[in-house]
């Protein structure tokens, strides 16, 4: 065998190897933008979330205490209030963020447990033993928790805010220095840019249709999530061969 010829077969081996490293490491970037990004969202969906509750429900108490709504009424405006925005949240939501909170909350709480809830937690009695008294002191109590999320939900946000943020983070820092370390690195730029472009939203629309086709549960989110990163993967090689028949790496001298 010629010299000639292992060194070509060299050569080719080695780009071969380069394109499959390439192409790995595009994908576990996209995988970690999607990540990262549903992570960050949600958090803030969440924190907005918290912020509109409790806007509401201070609202409605200053309703109640100048005697300008009785606090029967008030807890029942409240809790229709407080569902919508839970619902208008979950649409907000990342789809694996909206089959979690499907999975802990199916749909928001009705008056008649609500009212059941507070009466059996203040007074030890079901609401209908309740005086007239005792009663507006639950639907009081209903209109103040409507102010209060879930300790252990809002936690989570925030854990996930930072480690989404984390993430983020090293996943700029690889880029930069693919950019950094490229031949072309207006061409690296761009594609390291459609590269998380491409994995947040192979992400969402993969996890959106998994559940719209039935493949996955509306409250599974490990299979949302699952969905979703196989979306991501599935877009971001793709997307990551098109750029390169599009704009092909420079060819080495």
């Amino acid at each position: 065998m010629s010299t000639d010829l292992v060194q070509a077969r060299g050569a080719g081996q080695r780009a071969n190897g380069d394109v499959v490293l390439s192409t790995s490491v595009a994908e576990l970037q996209a995988t970690a933008y999607n990540f990262a990004s549903a992570c960050i969202h949600e958090s803030r969906v969440r924190a907005q979330y918290v912020r509109d509750i409790q806007a509401m429900s201070r609202e409605y108490l200053d309703a109640v205490g100048s005697g300008r709504l009785a606090a029967r009424d008030a807890a029942a405006q409240v809790n229709v209030l407080r569902n919508q925005i839970l619902d208008l949240a979950r649409l907000r939501s990342s789809p694996v963020g909206r089959a979690f909170a499907s999975k802990l909350k199916p749909t928001g709480r009705s008056m008649l447990e609500l009212t059941e809830k507070y009466a059996q937690r203040i007074f030890q009695r079901g609401f209908g033993a309740l005086t007239e008294a005792e009663q507006a002191s639950v639907f009081a109590e209903i209109v103040a928790s409507a102010g209060r999320g879930d300790p252990r939900v809002i936690a989570l946000a925030r854990s996930l805010g930072k480690a989404g943020k984390r993430i983020l983070l090293v996943s700029l820092a690889v880029a930069c220095y693919e950019v950094y370390a490229a031949e072309d690195r207006p061409r690296e730029l761009a594609r390291q840019g459609m590269l998380a472009g491409v994995g947040v939203a192979g992400g969402w629309v993969a996890g959106s249709a998994a559940v719209a086709a039935g493949v996955c549960a509306a409250t599974a989110p490990v299979c949302v999530g699952v969905a979703a990163i196989a979306g991501g993967l599935v877009f971001a090689f793709g997307a990551d061969m098109a750029f390169d028949s599009l704009l092909p790496k420079p060819a080495r001298l």
